[in-house]
């Protein structure tokens, strides 16, 4: 079995990576000495992976105290993996209820059928909920309906992160979907002995994924099928570093360049008014072997790509991005995409869901959207732009 760690991968400033495409800053060793006098620098972990950010002009020491504060507070709500955060409250507490659910009853509800449950059956549930998992049961105000569904009140970010995801899921026509998580909870690839899940693991939770099964109403989070899970991988670091941009703004920041695990999010322009320039690595090559380069201000770049969390079994190749259709890596003819964006978000979200949609509907959905412009690296080792995508390349200027 052969393994490639992203951790293991991830440099600093002059080197980023994006969700499974390494970029690189260029030309950052050319500002003026005072300006390079002027830069402040922070790094960090999160999200299970490395961040940093720099700032070039404006804001204070403070500024970057207040960005990793925000990194914290944001882990604290998304983390999947963290068992203290919500999101990870949200999935224990689904889980628990389908284990005290019988059998018959979840397969009921499985299958899209109607059900009714008495109300000293739902505050049965709830009690033994309550006793399992109190404080998350009590942080979420956890409740059980007459139809079999568990619904949470959820804050402001869950609520936006939902919205967010059921967007790029009807973008996707499901090939992206913040349900994939019962799938996703069997992979691990940040391990340094990875291995594929057995195939009856994966057919079993394929029963609870999908945003069929997720509602969001107000501030309540609701499951039609116990057992559904969440998480945002696909767009929770673009969200985050949209919000730290604002933060930046709001300190007086006027050059920045914020790297949450390889999502990029340039504010301005460099120092002396030129466009930060940002490469592109080859897939499977060496870190500093660069394809394209792109010159942008208050723009995104973002990556999905099959060779950074990665592994090889029985000779059989297996990467990070999933398909929710079959819980095993999508397999198409793209090794990459990056996808440039005003909102990091949006590139986040565009990048997956384009990865899964291959490069024909990939391109055409990008094509048919506006200030949204990608590269698609195919595993022929060839580059597919879309339409607007000449007017950043900077590789030849």
């Amino acid at each position: 079995m052969q393994t490639w760690n992203k951790r293991r991968l991830i440099n600093t400033l002059a080197i980023f990576i994006i969700a499974g495409v390494m970029v690189y800053l260029i030309g950052s060793g050319h500002l003026p000495r005072k300006q390079q006098n002027e830069t402040k620098n922070i790094q960090g972990f999160a999200f299970d992976t490395t961040y940093q950010i720099t700032i070039y002009q404006g804001g204070t020491k403070k500024t970057l105290q207040k960005c990793v504060s925000e990194c914290s507070s944001y882990e604290n709500v998304i983390s999947r993996t963290k068992e203290t955060s919500t999101v990870y409250r949200i999935n224990a507490l689904s889980k628990k209820y389908e284990e005290l659910l019988p059998g018959k009853l979840c397969q009921s509800l499985q299958k899209g059928q109607t059900i009714m449950l008495s109300k000293q059956q739902r505050t049965e549930y709830e009690t033994k909920l309550k006793q399992a998992l109190p404080e998350a049961y009590t942080e979420l105000a956890c409740h059980v309906s007459s139809n079999g569904s568990i619904s949470f009140q959820v804050n402001d970010t869950l609520q936006k992160l939902v919205n967010y995801s059921f967007k790029y899921g009807k973008l996707s026509k499901g090939c992206f979907t913040m349900g994939i998580e019962p799938v996703s909870s069997l992979w691990d690839f940040s391990t340094d002995q990875p291995t594929v899940p057995q195939d009856a693991e994966i057919r079993k939770a394929l029963t609870y994924v999908g945003d069929e099964h997720i509602r969001l109403h107000n501030d309540r989070l609701s499951f039609s099928v116990p057992g559904t899970g969440i998480e945002f991988g696909g767009i929770a670091k673009g969200y985050i570093a949209d919000r730290l941009k604002d933060l930046l703004r709001q300190d007086g920041v006027t050059s920045a360049l914020i790297d949450l695990g390889g999502n990029i999010l340039c504010l301005g322009n460099k120092p002396d008014g030129t466009a930060f320039r940002i490469g592109v690595r080859q897939p499977f090559s060496d870190r500093d072997a660069v394809i394209d380069t792109v010159a942008v201000k208050d723009l995104s770049v973002v990556s999905s790509g099959i060779y950074e969390r990665c592994f090889k079994q029985n000779g059989k190749f297996y990467h990070h991005i999933l398909d929710p259709s079959t819980g095993y890596p999508v397999d198409n003819t793209l090794m990459a995409v990056t996808i440039l964006s005003k909102a990091s978000v949006d590139g986040d979200g565009l990048s997956t869901t384009c990865f899964g949609l291959g490069l024909e509907k990939g391109m055409e959905l990008i094509d048919s959207l506006d200030n949204v412009e990608a590269v698609f690296v195919t595993k022929d080792e060839k580059m597919h732009y879309s339409k607007g995508y000449a007017k950043y390349r900077a590789t030849q200027k």
